[in-house]
Order: structure tokens, then C-alpha cells, then sequence
């Protein structure tokens, strides 16, 4: 069976964090949203894809 670089690539990554955080849910999650209040600007949230969708026609 073919196995993609990348899908390989996100697997590993996805398990050093688990990992890193003891497996724990929570701890996942709150370091997650902090990556993502750090890097807020390369956050598409679905209400601005349709606004922007229809607003380009």
C-alpha cells in the first residue's frame, strides 16, 4: 500500500504533540488554541470564505 509523505509527516507530528501534553485532551487543545491566537492572521473562519465568496461574483 502507497503511504503519502505528508499524511506520514501530519501523523508524526499529531503524536509528539499528544505526546508532549501526556496524551491529555485538554492540554492538547489549550496549547492548540494558543497556536492559534499566535498565528490568528492565517485563521479562515467559514463565515469569511461565504462572504468573501459572494462578494467576489
Amino acid at each position: 500500500m502507497w503511504k503519502d509523505p505528508i499524511v506520514e509527516e501530519i501523523h508524526k507530528i499529531r503524536e509528539e504533540i499528544a505526546r508532549q501534553y501526556d496524551y491529555n485532551l485538554n492540554r492538547i487543545i489549550d496549547h492548540l488554541r494558543k497556536k492559534e491566537m499566535e498565528h490568528a492572521d492565517r485563521i479562515i473562519y467559514k463565515k469569511e470564505m461565504i462572504v468573501s465568496r459572494t462578494s467576489s461574483r
